[in-house]
């Protein structure tokens, strides 16, 4: 693996990026959609949703600051 990392590593990072797409209110999936400019994240399992956000990594930001 490059850069010293171990398959375990790179699994739990994995893991941890996944954990970070999950709705703060059920633990479901959640979409993320955008157009020009306007994303938004919603749950598919519980319809929590979170708007406003300016791209995509902002909305995956957003999600996270809602986990606490």
């Amino acid at each position: 693996m490059t850069d010293n990392r171990t398959v375990r590593d790179m699994l739990e990072r994995v893991r941890e990026r996944r954990r970070r797409k999950r709705c703060p209110d059920c633990d479901g999936v959640v979409g993320i959609r955008g157009f020009d400019g306007d994303y938004r994240w919603e749950c598919l399992d519980c319809d929590a949703i979170g708007i406003g956000y300016a791209t995509r990594g902002d909305a995956l930001r957003g999600i996270g600051r809602r986990h606490g």
